[in-house]
């Protein structure tokens, strides 16, 4: 039992010391004054696609409201979709009068759209998008902001603000997971870079970039580390936004959320080398405290609660049973008010699930179902 305590307060204390790390980072940060854009410079905005007949015209329409339409070229990278996606931007960019084209291709996976799209835009700065969302009129310009205003940062990425069909303890956990994870992108980027980009609202510098793997690590994580390793910052902007519809059926969101998981697991684990004095403190302190925090954190928080169990059991069989619904009843407290407690036991659930999901080929993306934006 000793031992058995010992071990317990081990994980938990390792668990706490890298949260504390990031508590007390947040509450030491300030947000940085942001940095408003007084050129539009050309931009070629790249959208990977799969089956998006029921958003994609809504979303060109979008980018046609959001940026002077001729100070951009919009390149639908069609993934092998088996809807009417490409008959439908071919004639939405026909009708907002944008420039740009459809790329078709073979079903090959949202990394190699977004290579084919890169490969093929003519202007050196690059925005990564989504199909199934929105840009405010902000956008773009305050992410054009951010990236120009430094010849050493390579890249930049915005705040994700999500909104879902139904109001469920998985769409609450959601807006509460959001509502701390561009705090601590915020830190990273004040300190050196972050590399937690989200993938639907992303800029660069195509000289800062490399080609991302075809089939391995999430395609944001995946180029803002391309972008650290080539000597360049990666910055994040809150106030660029990108409204996106979630999931709030529990099937639909593990299916999402495990995926995504393991992607940026994927990103995270093959890129280790950059834990190194040479990338300075992107190296030395943000990427070893993320790589506990998705590749150690989840395993250990299972693995403590189980002994937390087994050491109330070993008590009284009626301590392990009180502590196990004390747990479940955190997590379903997320199903009355989103709260971080229950985003964060849902989320280490994700992340666990993702690091056994590495075994198998996720490169492949299917759509969420959805009614429409």
């Amino acid at each position: 039992m000793d031992l058995l305590l010992l071990a317990t307060i081990i994980g938990t204390s390792f668990i706490s010391t890298i949260y504390l790390i990031y508590i007390f980072a947040l509450l030491m940060s300030k947000p940085v004054p942001l940095v408003k854009n007084k050129i539009f410079p050309d931009i070629s905005i790249v959208i990977p696609a799969y089956n998006e007949e029921a958003v994609i015209k809504d979303r060109i329409k979008n980018l046609a409201e959001s940026y002077p339409v001729d100070k951009m070229e919009i390149l639908i990278s069609n993934d092998g979709s088996l809807d009417k996606t490409e008959e439908i931007a071919q004639k939405a960019l026909e009708k907002y009068l944008m420039i740009g084209k459809v790329i078709t291709h073979e079903r090959s996976g949202v990394n190699k759209a977004i290579n084919r799209g890169i490969e093929q835009a003519s202007s050196e700065i690059v925005v990564i998008t989504g199909s199934d969302g929105l840009f405010d009129e902000n956008t773009i310009p305050d992410l054009m902001g951010v990236l120009m205003s430094s010849n050493d940062i390579g890249a930049v990425s915005g705040d994700i603000v999500t909104y879902a069909e139904g109001d469920t303890l998985f769409s609450k956990s959601e807006s509460a997971y959001r509502s701390i994870y561009g705090k601590i992108c915020t830190w990273e980027s004040n300190l050196h870079s972050t590399y937690c980009f989200n993938g639907a609202v992303v800029a660069f510098k195509k000289k800062a970039s490399s080609t991302l793997n075809a089939r391995k690590g999430a395609d944001d994580a995946s180029m803002a580390l391309s972008v650290i390793r080539n000597g360049y910052k990666c910055k994040y902007v809150p106030s660029a936004k990108f409204y996106e519809l979630v999931p709030h059926e529990f099937s639909e969101q593990r299916r999402q959320k495990i995926r995504r998981a393991t992607r940026l697991l994927e990103a995270t684990i093959f890129n280790r080398d950059v834990f190194s004095p040479k990338y300075g403190k992107f190296g030395m302190i943000i990427y070893p405290l993320r790589f506990l925090m998705f590749a150690v954190v989840p395993l250990a928080f299972f693995l403590s609660l189980i002994m937390w169990t087994l050491l109330m059991a070993s008590v009284n069989i009626l301590y392990g049973l009180i502590f196990i619904g004390i747990m479940v009843s955190l997590v379903l407290m997320g199903k009355i008010r989103a709260n971080i407690v229950s985003s964060f036991i849902i989320y280490q659930g994700y992340l666990l699930l993702g690091l056994f999901n590495m075994i198998r080929d996720v490169h492949i993306w299917e759509p969420n179902k959805r009614t429409g934006i």
